[in-house]
């Protein structure tokens, strides 16, 4: 399914960050946010300390706090359960690799946490390292990412990017919380930060549910595969299945939110999927990778 999280939805994202809590259709507002507290208490209880408590005047703050607590404490202590590479250790370049930041504040992944600025230079290092001719994204939203590998690719790169279209509002397969939360505000709001910028014109915006999409058209013709749209299990073994035939030989697979909290289905698929395939994550990061 095309949708993503980004940066600036932190409160949405903190609050339920406890456990893959996953449901085939939008609960109940009511039920929603009553659950969503309740895992938002345990992250707290779990990774919290003293000095989260100098963050009571703002809770979902606090609860940000104990979730990327929790991130740190797994990546120090070694228990993220894949190897961690930067990616000139996998992919060597004999020379520097420059990479284009995106100078823009909204939906921006430089902020408080620097795992997501992690994410989006290794991310940018990626796609500088390939050089690919094609890309496909699985998960636009604002289209912060999709800028990004406009920024970073050559002038006559194909970026393809994958999204629910407007009037669809019940995934095919489990959701979690947040992605329910980001359909939902993806409806409302279909302006990408790539608009009217000379990136544009290599991107093509794509509508349609992951899991029923039809990725004939691309199959064996993507060099780097970027999967960020729905965290459930579910989603993200469904995309990664069809990843895979979408690539070749030497091209490489990149997920998002590996290893964070309360996003398990991502973590849950990928050790998973790491005993017969070669995965790293990044240090510091929650961004995974392998080359096909």
């Amino acid at each position: 399914m095309g949708l993503r999280h980004s940066y600036s939805h932190k409160g949405s994202l903190a609050a339920s960050n406890a456990g893959e809590l996953t449901h085939a259709r939008p609960a109940m507002p009511s039920t929603k946010y009553f659950r969503t507290s309740l895992l938002g208490l345990r992250n707290l209880v779990v990774g919290g300390n003293v000095r989260a408590l100098g963050l009571l005047s703002k809770p979902r703050d606090m609860v940000y706090y104990a979730s990327e607590t929790l991130f740190l404490y797994k990546t120090l202590a070694e228990r993220r359960r894949l190897p961690e590479k930067n990616i000139w250790e996998v992919l060597p370049s004999n020379s520097a690799i420059p990479v284009v930041l995106a100078g823009i504040s909204e939906d921006s992944w430089f902020g408080p946490v620097a795992s997501y600025t992690a994410d989006i230079v290794s991310l940018c290092l990626l796609c500088r390292r390939l050089n690919p001719k094609a890309i496909f994204e699985i998960g636009t939203l604002r289209g912060y990412t999709t800028y990004h590998l406009g920024l970073n690719s050559a002038a006559d790169a194909k970026i393809y990017t994958l999204d629910l279209p407007h009037d669809q509002m019940n995934p095919k397969l489990q959701t979690t919380l947040v992605d329910d939360w980001h359909i939902q505000a993806s409806h409302r709001d279909r302006k990408y930060i790539f608009d009217g910028t000379p990136e544009a014109s290599k991107i093509t915006p794509l509508f349609g549910d992951s899991a029923s999409f039809d990725f004939s058209p691309y199959c064996g013709k993507i060099d780097l595969f970027f999967i960020d749209g729905a965290h459930s299990y579910e989603y993200v073994r469904s995309d990664t299945l069809n990843a895979i035939q979408c690539c070749h030989e030497g091209s490489v697979i990149a997920w998002h939110d590996f290893g964070r909290t309360g996003v398990n289905g991502v973590s849950r698929w990928l050790v998973e999927f790491s005993k017969n395939h070669k995965i790293y994550t990044i240090p510091g990061g929650s961004l995974a990778f392998m080359v096909v």
